[in-house]
């Protein structure tokens, strides 16, 4: 058997796994070959996708309310309908897109991209889902390690600038022009400079090693894969263990939105997912919820054995209540299903060398890396045990 840790040496070796690139590409046929080769009846899901969603998406829906803004500014009157219905179509792509709803969107060019999983069939069977993204993202300047910890302020800063917009020009509806120009004004340069700083990070941005976000995560799901597959015979027989790896997890989630939107009437309702995402150093962290704007709890069982092992392990891992930037879990829970995401941070919430340059395998804690595999062995057995007893 191979360790986490060899797997993740040999996933880096295949450099950048850029969202829909031929980087990504290699990943997924490395991932498939190593399934095969466990004895796995192995799937692909193809579909397209945009590239990148955190830096173009906003630049899109500040166009739409810059646009807007200067259509009530200039014209007023009737145009003011126009410009409020523009503003709104802006707002609502980003509530979408924030939502984790698998509803796309972008309007950018699309790209070949895959999901990778272990072959189930349709019965009702319980099943649970072991799933880690594969893909990398851009550093940039938002992720300098000088900024990063302000990210919050920057994404508060970026949704009151958008929000001014559309209050601005309802205003200008109602004629309280002298109020709806000074929101107006603020919008547009708030706004304004939102875009320039997210075109910014979009033209210089490249893409990281990604050893930590998300090579521990597809070398953990790996082991796991070759640890159940060594010792099907002693979990319950009446529940499935699928091992799932989604692409483009950086540009929005898509992969897994785009596996929720083809499988999710073959899952049964108690199907359980196990997000795995950015273990590389610190404390093995799981997420209470996610969700930036829309709040999603985790599932309860879930929950209950993390919190259970969480008592068992002499402080070796925490909770914690939210993530800002969603992961593979968001769209899982939007749907209906249980969730429960597991990522390591510091105390004070940090992710290590987070979308930044120095995320490659000399920065992985590999003590933790090996602590991570027995725990999500255990925490593995004792979810499927759970959810085999339950009616």
């Amino acid at each position: 058997m191979k360790s986490a840790r060899r797997y993740l040496e040999e996933l880096v070796q295949l450099g950048p796994r850029g969202s829909a690139t031929e980087g990504e590409r290699r990943a997924a046929e490395y991932i498939s070959k190593e399934l095969e080769r466990m004895g796995y009846r192995v799937e692909w899901q193809d579909f397209r996708t945009t590239r990148d969603n955190l830096y173009l998406l906003p630049l899109q829906v500040a166009s739409l309310l810059l646009i807007s803004a200067l259509i009530s500014l200039t014209y007023g009157d009737m145009f003011n309908v126009l410009a409020l219905l523009l503003s709104i179509v802006g707002i609502s792509l980003l509530l979408l897109e924030v939502s984790g709803v698998p509803i796309e969107t972008s309007i950018m060019p699309r790209y070949r991209s895959q999901n990778i999983f272990t072959g189930f069939d349709d019965s009702r069977r319980k099943k649970v889902i072991v799933s880690a993204h594969y893909d990398t993202q851009r550093a940039s300047i938002m992720f300098h390690p000088r900024l990063v910890d302000h990210l919050g302020l920057v994404f508060k800063v970026l949704y009151a600038g958008f929000l001014l917009v559309p209050v601005g020009i309802l205003l200008n509806t109602l004629r309280l022009q002298l109020l709806a120009e000074v929101l107006l004004v603020a919008g547009l340069a708030v706004t304004s400079a939102n875009a320039v700083f997210m075109a910014l990070c979009e033209v210089t941005g490249s893409y990281t090693q990604g050893a930590n976000d998300n090579g521990t995560g597809v070398a953990l799901t790996l082991a796991l894969a070759e640890y159940y597959a060594n010792r099907k015979k002693e979990f319950p027989g009446d529940v499935d263990v699928v091992f799932l790896f989604t692409g483009s997890e950086e540009a929005g989630e898509r992969g897994m939105k785009q596996f929720i939107r083809r499988y999710s009437r073959a899952l049964p309702r108690d199907t359980q997912f196990i997000i795995l995402d950015n273990l590389g150093a610190g404390k093995v962290t799981f997420l209470e919820g996610e969700g930036m704007i829309f709040y999603r709890r985790a599932g309860s069982m879930l929950l209950e054995i993390a919190e259970e092992m969480r008592r068992e392990s002499g402080g070796r891992v925490q909770r914690m209540r939210n993530l800002l930037l969603p992961t593979d879990a968001l769209p899982v829970m939007a749907t209906g299903f249980n969730a429960i995401a597991f990522l390591a941070k510091d105390e004070k919430g940090r992710i290590a060398n987070y979308h930044w340059y120095t995320d490659t395998i000399e920065n992985v804690d590999m003590d933790l890396l090996q602590y991570e595999e027995e725990f999500f062995k255990e925490y593995l057995t004792r979810v499927v045990k759970a959810l085999s007893k339950n009616p």
